[in-house]
């Protein structure tokens, strides 16, 4: 089964986290609330239905005395302008009989015994309240649906703030975790700035408590890379260079035993002795270029002209007489300059020149020219390298199906020094404006004119 490659962000999921718990924590509050004021609005809304009956019963009574009936067809009688009443009543006989009414009530009472208290039925609240001598009743009743109505409205103006207050929560807290995140960002891009070159631990200072471990096992690990990087390093430079002398010595006393075999059988094996102590001897300057190289002194502060090192480099070539008139300097500009080491850039030449004629076509010419942005071109004719080895090229030790005299090791050292000077090396096959041949372009860094 294939495994989900779904990223997590703890951003996104604190923010989604936390959002929720502002809406749950809200939502149960609310329905908190919203039970104790229920609960307030019915003791305040019995309160007022006892108080207003009790105050009717007292009106009443003493506006009734010794003319009962003419009060109640007056009562019942008058005219009243139309209103809302959330509280209606009847005054009533030990009977029944309705005596007084608010004009919003109905001609017959409810279906209310005549029995002092509270009484709830088919939604509505009400309260009787009888005279001392239990000829009279007063009846209030409260409209159906007004306390719910009231407890609705008290909870929705709970709620609704939650509509304006969670956007606003979410973003109050995509910026406090923007915020509690640039910690880890900061240590991100300190590791991400660590590389082969640069194995210096990760600053501490102002770093969270909670980072500090991850902080201090990241700096042992880089010090353990470090010291093994730099032991990898010093063996291959100082192997090379131990290498140099014994190789030397060797190949000047084979050359000295094939001198004194002249034309015996013997010589041709000599021979091939001392080529393969040329091609070792030839390793071991490779070796050290790639321990130079991985050192990480390719940059340079100052901006220097590199015309005078392609001139020496090209001179190197001119006075090995295989290679000779080979290597073609193409309309040269009056100045070439960059911020790069000229040791390090005359590495990096050499090793293009090497691998254009170890490579290219026997016998075949090498041309240098600056194109109009800065870039110095190396181009060689020969065989097209297919893309799937051109990308590889670069790689140590790597080699096209076409391989020559080379290592693998010279376009894998000339990209690193471009690399830690802050240029490029790029390559393609065929070359620009032919069917064949193979081209380095050597995008110096920035600063060069």
């Amino acid at each position: 089964m294939a495994q989900s490659t779904r990223k997590v962000s703890i951003a996104r999921r604190l923010m989604l986290t936390l959002g929720a718990a502002v809406l749950v924590l809200w939502l149960m509050a609310v329905g908190i609330s919203t039970a104790i004021i229920a609960d307030e609005i019915n003791e305040v809304f019995d309160s007022a239905l006892q108080e207003t009956a009790q105050r009717l019963l007292a009106l009443a009574e003493n506006g009734l005395e010794g003319r009962e009936t003419e009060a109640r067809s007056l009562a019942i009688g008058r005219d009243h302008e139309d209103h809302e009443e959330y509280l209606i009543y009847h005054l009533r006989d030990r009977n029944g009989q309705v005596l007084l009414r608010s004009h919003d009530a109905p001609d017959e009472p409810y279906d209310i015994p005549l029995v002092e208290g509270f009484f709830h039925s088919d939604g509505r609240y009400s309260y009787t309240e009888a005279s001392s001598d239990r000829s009279l009743y007063i009846q209030v009743l409260e409209q159906p649906g007004h306390r719910v109505e009231a407890i609705v409205e008290s909870a929705l103006g709970l709620v609704l703030p939650l509509g304006f207050l969670l956007p606003l929560a979410a973003i109050a807290s995509y910026l406090i975790i923007r915020q509690s995140m640039r910690p880890i960002h900061r240590l991100r891009s300190e590791i991400a700035s660590r590389g082969g070159h640069d194995l210096s631990v990760v600053p501490v200072e102002n770093m969270p408590v909670e980072l500090m471990p991850i902080v201090k096992d990241i700096n042992r690990l880089l010090r353990r890379l470090d010291r093994t990087l730099k032991a990898e390093r010093d063996f291959v430079a100082n192997s090379a260079h131990e290498l140099r002398t014994p190789v030397a010595a060797a190949i000047a006393q084979s050359q000295r035993l094939a001198a004194e075999l002249g034309d015996s059988p013997q010589r041709v094996r000599v021979d091939q002795v001392i080529q393969a102590l040329r091609r070792l001897a030839a390793l071991a300057e490779k070796l050290l270029q790639l321990a130079r190289a991985e050192s990480g002194s390719a940059a340079s502060d100052e901006t220097v002209d590199l015309l005078p090192v392609i001139d020496l480099v090209r001179d190197e070539f001119e006075r090995q007489p295989d290679k000779a008139n080979r290597i073609v300097w193409r309309d040269p500009p009056t100045r070439l300059a960059a911020p790069i080491d000229i040791d390090a850039f005359a590495i990096l030449l050499r090793n293009l020149i090497e691998n254009a004629i170890n490579h290219g076509a026997p016998g075949g010419r090498i041309e240098l020219f600056v194109d109009v942005a800065g870039d110095l071109h190396v181009v060689n004719a020969g065989p097209v390298v297919p893309p799937a080895e051109l990308q590889r090229l670069t790689d140590r030790f790597a080699r096209g199906r076409q391989a020559g005299a080379g290592f693998g090791l010279g376009l894998a050292i000339s990209a690193m020094i471009l690399r830690q000077a802050g240029g490029d090396l790029f390559m393609r096959s065929p070359a620009e404006g032919r069917g064949d041949g193979f081209e380095a372009i050597i995008r110096l860094p920035a600063g060069q004119g």
